[in-house]
C-alpha cells in the first residue's frame, strides 16, 4: 500500500527532534523536486507513487549524511537565477551578491572586459554578464571540473558574453587586457573551527594558506600586470579580513579603497582602483 505525505513528515519529525529546518527542508524539497502543491502536501494528505516514495527516501538518507539541500537539489538561487551545483563547487551564498550588486551599479561601458577570477559555478560571471550584455566576462578556474559546471550554467542560462579560461588565478590573462577582476577566492584558514560543518562542499575552494590570506596576496600581486590603467579589483573576505585585505591592496598598488558590508552589518566586500 501507498504512504501518504504524512506519514513521511512524522518520518521527518522522529529522526530529527526538534530541527524544524529539515522539516522546512522537506516542504521546500516536496514543491521543488516532486512539484506537490500546498494542497496536496498539508491538506489532502496525497498518497504517494513508488517512484515518489523512493524520492523521498534518497531525501532521507542524503540528510542524514548532512548533505546541504542545494546539492540534493542539484539547483541553488542566486541574483534571482538557479544555477546547477554539485559537490564540484561550493554554494552561491547569498552575501555575494552584495559583490554582483555593487559592480552592476558601476554603469560598465560596452566592450568592457571584466574578469571573474576563481568562477566555481560561474554564480557570479554570469550573473555580471547577463545583466551586462555589453560586456565580455571571463570566468577563470584551475579546477577543470568547476569550469564544467560553469559552462553547464552558461548553456542552461543561454549567456553569450560568458567565457571559461583554464588559469591559477590570473595566469593565462594578457597584460593590460581588462577593465575589472572580482574574485570571491578561499579564505578560510585550514584551522577554522567551521569547517567542521562543511563536509560536502571542495576544500580547494574553501581554505587558503597564510591564514586564509595566500590567494589574496597571489591576484592582487598578478591584477596590476593584468588591469588596464584605473581599472578596479574587487573581493569578497571574510568578516574579520578587512584590514589585511586593504593593506594587500595598498601594497600592491591600489588606492581608493572602499569597504562595504554584508546584510549582518559585517565587512565583507573591499575594492580598489588601480593607480595610474
Amino acid at each position: 500500500m501507498s504512504k501518504n505525505i504524512n506519514f513521511f513528515k512524522n518520518k521527518i519529525t522522529e529522526t530529527w527532534p526538534g530541527k524544524k529546518d529539515i522539516s522546512t527542508e522537506f516542504i521546500f524539497y516536496l514543491k521543488e523536486k516532486l512539484h506537490l502543491s500546498d494542497v496536496s502536501i498539508y491538506i489532502d494528505d496525497y498518497s504517494l507513487s513508488k517512484d515518489e516514495e523512493n524520492s523521498i527516501n534518497q531525501f532521507i538518507a542524503l540528510k542524514k549524511q548532512e548533505v546541504p539541500l542545494d546539492y540534493i537539489l542539484e539547483k541553488s538561487s542566486f541574483y534571482g537565477n538557479n544555477f546547477f551545483v554539485d559537490p564540484r563547487v561550493l554554494i552561491p551564498r547569498p552575501e555575494t551578491e552584495i559583490l554582483v550588486d555593487f559592480i552592476n551599479k558601476l554603469n560598465l561601458q560596452s566592450g568592457e572586459i571584466v574578469i571573474d577570477a576563481g568562477t566555481g559555478s560561474g554564480c557570479i560571471g554570469i550573473s555580471l554578464a547577463i545583466h551586462n550584455p555589453h560586456i565580455k566576462v571571463y570566468g577563470l578556474d584551475f579546477s577543470k571540473e568547476s569550469l564544467e559546471v560553469a559552462n553547464k550554467n552558461k548553456n542552461n542560462l543561454k549567456v553569450e558574453n560568458f567565457t571559461t579560461i583554464y588559469s591559477d588565478w590570473l595566469s593565462n590573462i594578457e597584460d593590460a587586457s581588462c577593465n575589472l577582476i572580482v574574485s570571491n577566492p578561499p579564505y578560510i584558514s585550514s584551522e577554522d573551527k567551521h569547517l567542521r560543518d562543511l563536509h560536502h562542499e571542495p576544500l580547494m575552494a574553501l581554505t587558503a594558506l597564510d591564514n586564509g590570506l595566500a590567494d589574496f596576496k597571489t591576484i592582487s600581486r598578478q591584477a596590476p600586470s593584468k588591469l588596464l590603467k584605473g581599472g578596479m579589483l574587487a573581493f569578497e573576505h571574510g568578516y574579520k579580513q578587512e584590514r589585511e585585505v586593504s593593506e594587500i591592496l595598498k601594497k600592491n598598488g591600489f588606492k581608493n579603497i572602499e569597504t562595504l558590508e554584508d546584510h549582518q552589518s559585517h565587512p565583507r566586500i573591499t575594492i580598489g582602483i588601480l593607480s595610474n
